[in-house]
């Protein structure tokens, strides 16, 4: 009995561990790449976060909804989530490897916006580029959604709080210190150190995910009761969606949430090169480490007081953090002032990091027994959220600037719109009841079984 509870609790810490991999190659691609193919290589700010939104495209699609499915009614080899972890692993590892030597074959670098659509659809470094970014997507979807799913089979509702935490937390403080190290590794910059980079980080992420999944999941592990019961189709999820009115505000809830927690998050590197005019090494060093240390700090403080300031409250405190941040960001970009900046990146870090773990833990518990289902069917929403969020705010990017000639009126539009996605969000918390979705999702899952059997 108690080799069995120290088995199960280092299975947990193990599983915390699964995100640091996906820290590592996410801080890459949204921070260091990022910011080289919008300053070094000149691609239009449109194009850059269109290509790194792909990413979200396939789970619009379905993506997630399907991976959620098909680990809750098939196995494989007597696994029912590993499996999909790994296929999507070994996607985002070896397309990440291959994106930074793909960035550099674009041509369309320097394009004046009123030429840059034609030139999209005929400049073949793009394309391949576009595909690297899709495959990276794919195997993203795939592996957080099974791996979502493989933590509601395993953690208790009393810890799902604490091992969510955990796991953001990790992801976040390696995101920070890979970064940190990215920094000081390009603060002599060529492109053979950027695709270095790549490569070796692409190989301690598969490491790290290998070590943290493989011989969690038990072979064969019976179904417990209401879990798998259903398994929707990507158009019945639709059909649920649309048909139970718990079920979409909650879903538009969270896609208000994600939309407001991410949109800026392609968007910090570049602002420093633009608007303060800082090198590859001294972005890379200042934005992920100040504002997602604070961020890492309240992820973990967070997840362990969820239990007793609830996830509703702890939601609705770090939106107001984030709203007086992006306020003082707005205020940093006129004044350019580096140590105001790092004040502002301090308190916006605040609000990310209780926001993010409160509305993340909603989510995974807000699955009425039906984790593949649900957990897929709000991802779509974050997904879309995320996607409509990072190409939104290349396209204000570009066309503010082409308007005004200041990027300053650029990026503050867009913390404006966080703002305000950030006060959406606060206002429709209170309303949102685990209660009536549980209700609400027992009759229509009902329905939509009877209407299959008919």
């Amino acid at each position: 009995m108690f080799s069995f509870i120290v088995m199960k609790k280092l299975n947990l810490i193990r599983l915390s561990l699964f995100q640091m991999g996906f820290g590592i190659m996410l801080g890459f691609l949204l921070d260091t790449l990022n910011r080289v193919m919008t300053t070094e290589l000149r691609i239009s700010a449109t194009i850059v976060f269109g290509l790194i939104s792909l990413k979200e495209l396939l789970a619009i699609f379905g993506v997630k909804v399907w991976a959620g499915n098909m680990s809750d009614r098939s196995q494989i080899f007597g696994l029912k989530r590993t499996p999909y972890i790994l296929l999507g692993l070994l996607c985002c590892v070896f397309s990440f490897m291959l994106a930074p030597a793909a960035a550099y074959e674009v041509q369309v670098g320097g394009a004046e916006l009123s030429a840059l659509f034609p030139a999209i659809f005929t400049d073949i470094g793009l394309l391949k580029l576009s595909l690297i970014f899709l495959v990276f997507g794919f195997g993203l979807q795939v592996a957080t959604t099974a791996y979502y799913a493989l933590l509601a089979d395993t953690v208790g509702e009393d810890n799902i709080g604490k091992v969510t935490g955990a796991s953001w937390t990790l992801m976040v403080l390696t995101t920070i210190v890979s970064t940190r190290i990215v920094g000081s590794f390009l603060d002599v910059f060529t492109p053979e150190r950027l695709i270095t980079v790549a490569e070796v980080g692409g190989l301690i992420a598969l490491g790290i995910g290998l070590v943290a999944v493989v011989g969690v999941e038990q072979r064969n592990a019976e179904v417990k009761e209401g879990k798998g019961k259903h398994a929707l189709s990507f158009a019945q999820s639709l059909q649920l969606l649309s048909s139970s009115p718990k079920t979409l505000f909650f879903a538009s809830y969270i896609f208000i949430s994600i939309f407001a927690l991410f949109a800026n998050e392609i968007v910090m590197d570049p602002f420093g090169a633009h608007v303060f005019g800082m090198s590859v090494g001294t972005t890379t060093k200042l934005f992920r480490p100040t504002m997602g240390g604070t961020q890492l700090l309240l992820m973990l403080i967070t997840g362990f007081l969820l239990g007793r300031i609830g996830q509703k409250r702890g939601a609705l405190l770090g939106n107001l953090f984030c709203i007086a941040g992006f306020g003082l960001l707005i205020a940093a970009a006129f004044i350019r002032d580096v140590q105001f900046l790092r004040m502002a990146l301090v308190v916006t870090g605040i609000g990310l990091g209780a926001s993010s773990v409160a509305n993340i833990s909603m989510m995974m518990s807000m699955t009425a027994g039906r984790s593949g289902v649900y957990i897929g069917l709000w991802g779509t929403a974050q997904s879309l959220a995320i996607f409509i969020g990072h190409l939104g705010a290349g396209i204000i990017i570009d066309v503010v600037y082409h308007v005004t000639g200041e990027y300053v009126w650029a990026y503050v539009s867009i913390f404006v719109m966080e703002i305000i996605a950030f006060t959406i969000a606060s206002l429709m918390i209170s309303h949102v009841s685990k209660e009536a979705f549980e209700v609400e999702s027992e009759a229509k899952m009902a329905e939509l079984a009877l209407a299959n059997k008919g």
